[in-house]
């Protein structure tokens, strides 16, 4: 297959960007993102992270660590590990999020195996949905690529990725290629019809990352985007909240924190914000020159989104 011009200049600088880090760590889900970082910097060590032993991560991450990485750990938890580092989770980002708490814990404990493997920094995909379309939720604008162009624009103002912070909390350096200024400069240059295309009738985001890698990565490329929580299988720690908490305790307490102007989906979600609440109070608490949630009380970095609470839209009427 023939690579056009912007193919090939989106595979030069990864690369040049990739030969820093040939001596690193890898976080390695078996995704499109992490995979091209793989094949280019055939690590010395990767680590993908599981709940149990059957998740689509491990299936995939193994498929590409069996090419191209010289030492792959399956960093296997169960729910009694993930239900230890929620609290330290929980600190760092100051929210009870579920979304957010889960997505971190996959990543929390692939940095700390690196960590404790001996590695003082860990490359990872961030990046990379975000500069070229990747997300699911995106597809809905593929129909109108002038507002999926408006759509990232703004979301490139907003990225904040958990992997920078976890990384010092562990005491290890977190390395984001797809971040880098030749990457991201190009990535925000290029026009929007280089990112969505059509194959066989559907039609993918990341189609440039497809392409330029399609030749060493095979069906890789084409790999559905999963979120973190769904092929690490982390999302399956919701269940484990049905037996920590009894419906009627869940009832009192689900009353008790409307009365406080919090509002709780899930027993899932009330187990984060009891802790979240021992660490911070509650939100409705704090001094605030922001806009609220309308969910949760805390004071807004975004409108549309709380990064304390999860809600989105996070005022209603928005």
């Amino acid at each position: 297959m023939t690579l056009s011009d912007s193919e090939r200049a989106l595979r030069t600088r990864l690369k040049d960007i990739m030969s820093k880090y040939l001596d690193n760590s890898l976080l390695l889900s078996g995704g499109l993102d992490s995979s091209i970082l793989c094949y280019l910097m055939r690590p010395k060590f990767s680590v993908v992270t599981s709940l149990g032993h059957n998740s689509q991560d491990l299936i995939f991450a193994n498929r590409i660590a069996k090419k191209y990485s010289q030492n792959h750990i399956e960093c296997v938890v169960d729910s009694t590990d993930i239900v230890e580092i929620i609290p330290h989770i929980i600190k760092t980002f100051k929210t009870f999020d579920p979304l957010e708490i889960r997505n971190s814990s996959v990543i929390f404990f692939g940095l700390r195996e690196a960590r404790n493997n001996g590695y003082k920094s860990i490359v990872t995909g961030d990046g990379a949905d975000e500069l070229f379309a990747g997300y699911n939720y995106l597809q809905r604008y593929f129909a109108d690529l002038i507002k999926l162009q408006e759509i990232l624009t703004d979301l490139w103002k907003i990225m904040r990725f958990s992997s920078r912070k976890l990384g010092e909390t562990l005491d290890i350096k977190v390395d984001t290629p797809y971040l880098e200024k030749p990457l991201y400069d190009f990535a925000t240059a290029i026009d929007i019809h280089e990112k969505v295309g059509e194959i066989n009738g559907k039609k993918w985001g990341k189609f440039i990352l497809r392409k330029a890698f399609a030749k060493e990565l095979g069906s890789t490329v084409w790999r559905k985007k999963m979120a973190l929580e769904q092929g690490s299988g982390f999302e399956q720690i919701s269940n484990e909240f049905e037996k920590l908490i009894d419906n009627q305790q869940f009832a009192k307490e689900l009353q008790d924190a409307a009365h406080n102007n919090v509002k709780i989906s899930s027993k899932e979600h009330l187990y984060y914000y009891r802790i979240y609440e021992s660490f911070f109070g509650r939100p409705i608490e704090e001094t605030c020159n922001s806009p609220r949630c309308s969910f949760c009380g805390s004071c807004l970095e975004y409108t549309k989104y709380c990064y304390t609470c999860g809600a989105f839209p996070a005022i209603l009427n928005f």
